[in-house]
This record gives structure tokens, sequence and C-alpha cells, in this order.
């Protein structure tokens, strides 16, 4: 199976599942659904969702599907949104394949990612919860800290050469958000291409980041990361780095 996370809110997410189904000529699936009713007097029907699976099924061999799971496609074909029948008939034209790749949606709970922050000095300076999906930018300002926090004046922009003492606000592009992840490196979103372009022609060290572009919890996964705020400012030559775009 993979995963890809689609929309968030503050306690679940919309989960897009790949389940790999193998079978034998002329086995069915063993998959059970049941199309939820949006009003049975006026007839209107819903969504269909997975109940279950049949015991020893290729379904149930898959090990991966789970009640309440939404059919969005099955070997490229667009299941998503059709009435029972319809759904029925074109798993049903399916018949003669073996292999079947199906795409489901899912609600799951959304983790959370413990982040500790420290210093550039080593000191101590906050602890807080964000939901997996969260911008570590977003977080640092909801929790409080200052734009002087987040922000090195003496750093120079990557954008406009020779420019310190502002920033971006957020759009990516300017550099001087720097953090360095001491602990949960696995945890967090990789870096963007700009982010990508100016990390490696400024040589920063591997584990530096902007944290505008960090998004933490990758692949939904809760657990603890560690970051350093403003880490350049233990270094004259980091701080004046004139590589731009």
């Amino acid at each position: 199976t993979g995963q890809n996370l689609k929309s968030v809110n503050q306690t679940f997410i919309d989960q897009v599942e790949n389940i790999t189904v193998e079978r034998s000529a002329g086995e069915g699936l063993g998959l059970l659904l049941e199309e939820m009713w949006q009003s049975e007097e006026t007839q209107i029907r819903g969504l269909v969702l997975v109940s279950g699976v049949i015991d020893d099924s290729p379904a149930a061999r898959s090990g991966a599907f789970k009640r309440g799971d939404t059919l969005i496609s099955a070997n490229g074909k667009d299941l998503e949104g059709l009435a029972f029948d319809t759904l029925v008939e074109e798993l049903g034209s399916l018949s003669d394949d073996l292999l079947i790749n199906f795409q489901v949606q899912r609600i799951v709970q959304r983790a959370t990612v413990d982040v500790t922050v420290i210093d550039y000095d080593g000191t101590p300076r906050s602890r807080f919860l964000v939901p997996a999906g969260g911008n570590l930018r977003t977080a640092f300002l909801f929790n409080g800290f200052q734009n002087s926090d987040i922000y090195d004046s003496e750093t120079m922009r990557f954008d406009a050469l020779g420019n310190s003492g502002t920033n971006c606000g957020g759009d990516g592009t300017c550099g001087t958000c720097l953090i360095s992840i001491i602990q949960g490196a696995d945890l967090i979103s990789p870096p963007g291409r700009v982010e990508k372009l100016a990390l490696a022609k400024q040589q920063r060290p591997p584990r530096w980041r902007w944290s505008c572009n960090v998004y933490v919890g990758l692949g939904n996964r809760g657990g603890n990361i560690t970051v350093g705020l403003r880490p350049q400012a233990l270094f004259e030559d980091e701080r004046q780095k004139t590589v731009g775009i």
C-alpha cells in the first residue's frame, strides 16, 4: 500500500491509499459494499462505502481495506461518486483482471507532532504541538514568536542581495528564516525548488532549512522534532552570504 495526504482540518484528514489486490482466475474480489442514503424519502442516493471483506478473499488477503473506505478508482477506472449499481457494474467489468490497483479514500485521525524550540545559543525557548501537515513558521507565530525570533536582521536575503533587515513575509524567497533541524528530520517535508536551489548555492549546512517551507508530520506521522532558531547568528560568514538567484 501507499498513501497521499489530501485536504486537512484540525482533527481528521482525508487520506488516499493505494491498494493492490491479487486474485486467481474466476475468483471474486470479496469486497462488501454499502450505500449510504442521503434521504430515503426523496430517494436521493449517497456515498458507497466498504462495509467489510469476505474472509480469505482477495480483498481480505490484501489486508489493506478498512470499513468506511470509499473507492476512488480501480485499474484506472474512475469510481468516485458512482451509485451502488453503477459501481458494482464497473467492478464487474474487471472480472478478467487478476491484478487490480485500487485507490480508496478514508478519514483518519490527524497525527500530532511535538516541537521543541531552542535558540541559536542553546537556550530553551518553547515546546508546542503541531498537527501533521502544519507549517512550522505559522506554528511559530501562532505560539507567540515574534518576527525578530524567526528572522535574523543581519542575514542577507537570497532574493535581494545586499539587503538585510527585511524578509519576504513567508513567501519562501528570502531565506532569512533559517532553522537547524536537530531532531526529527524524517518527519518534515523536503525543500521545494527555490529553497533547495538557495541552500545548495549558498552551501548551507545539510540540516538547515527555511521554516516557511517546513511542514511537519510527513505522511501523517506523529513524533518529536527539535529545531534551533536562527543558527546563522553564530557564524558571521553564514549571515553575509552574497550568492543569490
